[in-house]
């Protein structure tokens, strides 16, 4: 499995010793690391910071799609989290804790 990872140096630092193909995200560079990501790898892991960066079209359409799977991460610092899908779903049923 292809794992790939696109989020600042020092988490992709991280997922790169881990063994994932890692793209280190800038503005200037999201869009081509997250195309090539989607062409090659079978898991995306974005972080929250850098997938903000992306159109949101095309960051839904990808989050919704399979394959790749494709998910958001937060990053080292703490800096953005992505959003907490387990309390949006209590959310939506009615079921808080």
């Amino acid at each position: 499995m292809e794992v790939a990872v696109i989020a600042d140096e020092l988490t992709a630092l991280g997922w790169r010793l881990a063994g994932a193909r890692t793209f280190a995200g800038s503005p200037q560079t999201i869009a081509s690391s997250f195309q090539t990501a989607q062409e090659e790898a079978d898991l995306i892991l974005i972080s929250a910071q850098l997938a903000a960066l992306l159109p949101q079209a095309s960051l839904q359409a990808a989050l919704h799609s399979f394959p790749p799977l494709t998910l958001l991460i937060g990053d080292l610092r703490g800096e953005q989290e992505p959003p907490d899908l387990a309390l949006e779903a209590r959310r939506a049923l009615g079921v808080l804790p």
